[in-house]
């Protein structure tokens, strides 16, 4: 294991490196290696979570004490490292016993809330330490219940949409399964009295449309309420899905604007309501937008021209991402113009590597020799097999292979 190399790219936040470096590292040979240990409080510290959660898996005790004698789950519970204490604790089973590390988190994690000078407040950098988040995936865990107030509370302290303890909360209120929750967040939604509430509200209803479809198989086993099933879910549904509609028309809140796109959609509204909003000002809007559109491939065809032109517009975004979205719209559908054949060719330049493969691949598809050259320059340019791209270039080979196998098939040029 070349620990200095490793520890330059935890520095340098360069995770798909580390990554695809410790593949290469035996697991006997990782666990038979000290400094396994020298990199594993190197990535917890830089917050590199996914690194300290592959090395866990890997078999390295959390609970063996770090060089300076600091013990890892006690560390990132006291400076609210919420990802990184998930990662420690992600092999743990047992967090019922009274001396497991999920109690000793909670403990730390309350008592860095309740001193006056908690051990995090030295780190002026970065978001707000997320020590309610820790608690209330602790409590989760250990079968502690909440009330959704008392969640909505937690959230509301940073009120940051994108910090860990807002949607921890959320995830909280989503494992509960109770049908009175959704009421309940739908009431929040209404409240105009706060945007802070108002956003937790409907991003809860985004989140409750998936857990009221989920089977009681798939909750926490802790947090599984007795089910009603007497419960009808649709007047809740309709309720919800006029609200959202309503919105859509009225919101003037960016952040509020989006989540109610995703959760319109998630409800069963008619993606056609998401066109007026296509050219927000707001980026994030926009990209909600496009994803959401090119979700659903149904939408992308000739019947519906006015969705066609809607992504034609949106692969010239200024954002790389909104670009790769609208052009991924296209990869799978059936809609095959001179017009669009133009628009995929003129993004085989595109800088951005997401948008140039989703171009690479639509032309692919639909047999123009300008495809895959580009497909096998940027598969070339792939360093390391971790990197997601690598994952996106695969997939859309296969979808090659199979289109010519099919065309094979059919006697199709």
């Amino acid at each position: 294991m070349d620990l200095p190399l490793l520890l330059a790219g935890i520095e340098r936040g360069d995770d798909i490196m580390v990554l695809s470096l410790l593949d290469e590292v035996p697991e006997a040979e990782l666990l038979a290696d000290d400094a396994a240990y020298t990199l594993l409080a190197a990535a917890a510290h830089a917050r590199r979570h996914d690194v300290v959660r592959e090395l866990v898996s890997s078999g390295l005790d959390v609970t063996r004490p770090w060089a300076d004698g600091a013990d890892p789950v006690t560390w990132a519970a006291d400076r609210g490292a919420y990802r990184v204490l998930l990662a420690l604790l992600g092999h743990k089973t047992a967090p019922l016993a009274a001396d497991s590390p999920h109690h000793r988190a909670l403990r730390v994690a309350q008592a860095a809330i309740d001193t006056a000078e908690p051990a995090e407040a030295a780190e002026a950098a970065g978001p707000p330490p997320a020590h309610r988040a820790i608690i209330s995936r602790m409590e989760a865990m250990l079968g502690i219940r909440r009330t959704p107030d008392e969640l909505l509370a937690r959230a509301l302290v940073h009120a940051q949409p994108e910090h860990d303890d807002w949607f921890e909360s959320l995830y909280y209120l989503d494992s509960i399964a109770d049908p009175e929750v959704g009421r309940w967040a739908l009431e929040v939604a209404r409240d105009t009295s706060s945007l802070d509430r108002r956003r937790f509200g409907l991003h809860a209803l985004n989140f409750l449309d998936l857990g009221l479809d989920a089977s009681p198989e798939s909750l926490h086993p802790d947090l599984m309420p007795a089910l009603d099933p007497d419960h009808d879910e649709e007047p809740f549904r309709r309720e919800t899905l006029d609200l959202l509609r309503g919105l859509l028309d009225t919101e003037q809140d960016p952040y509020a604007l989006r989540t109610v796109i995703a959760a319109f959609t998630s409800y069963g509204g008619d993606r056609l309501a998401l066109l007026t909003h296509a050219d927000h000002p707001d980026p994030c809007v926009r990209r909600s937008v496009a994803s959401e559109l090119a979700t659903d491939y149904h939408a992308v065809t000739a019947d519906h021209p006015e969705v066609v032109a809607t992504l034609l517009r949106l692969t010239a975004d200024p954002v790389p991402e909104i670009r790769a979205h609208a052009l991924y719209a296209f990869v799978l559908s059936p809609v095959d113009t001179p017009e669009l054949r133009d628009v995929l060719a003129a993004h085989l330049t595109d800088p951005h590597s997401y948008a140039r493969t989703e171009a690479a691949g639509g032309l692919a598809l639909r047999g123009d020799e300008r495809g895959l050259p580009v497909l096998d320059e940027i598969g070339r340019g792939i360093e390391y097999q971790r990197d997601p791209l690598a994952g996106r270039l695969y997939n859309l080979r296969y979808y090659v292979q199979r289109s010519r196998a099919d065309a094979d098939s059919q006697g199709r040029p």
